[in-house]
């Protein structure tokens, strides 16, 4: 199995131990329930870049600004000014299930049809009753159906 050192390429290796190399810094001036905030930080052309999860840290942390670039400079690090920036929320994505539609035959209809005629012998029995006007609704609505399904 390959090593992770190997799967990044120089530079993305380089970014990573600045990173660090930064992160220890900060965590030297900020507190470390401010600092956990912080995803990730770069230094290009001068400018610190960095990268928090939410805009209300940018705030509380740029009250450390300057000790943070002198703290950098004492470490040798070419800073002059800090960019702050926020991380764009994570948005899962909803689930999609895709499937096919259920495959209706002119079995289907016979049986929908069987199941009516059924129905329409149960209504007779119980002619004159609020059930035998259910059974007939309920038995025009599965001639509907059958009729369907024939098309």
């Amino acid at each position: 199995m390959k090593s992770f050192n190997t799967l990044i390429t120089a530079q993305a290796r380089t970014a990573m131990q600045q990173n660090s190399r930064i992160q220890e810094v900060i965590s030297r001036i900020v507190p470390a329930s401010s600092a956990a905030h912080i995803e990730f930080c770069r230094i290009e052309g001068g400018r610190l870049r960095v990268t928090v999860d939410s805009a209300a840290w940018i705030a509380k942390l740029r009250f450390g600004e300057r000790q943070l670039v002198q703290a950098l400079r004492a470490e040798k690090l070419d800073v002059h000014t800090i960019s702050w920036h926020v991380s764009p929320p994570v948005i899962r994505e909803p689930r999609v299930i895709r499937r096919d539609h259920n495959r209706l035959s002119a079995k289907s209809a016979a049986s929908i049809s069987a199941l009516a005629s059924s129905t329409t012998n149960e209504a007779n029995e119980g002619r004159g009753t609020n059930m035998s006007n259910s059974g007939e609704r309920l038995r025009q609505e599965l001639l509907k159906l059958a009729a369907k399904l024939r098309e």
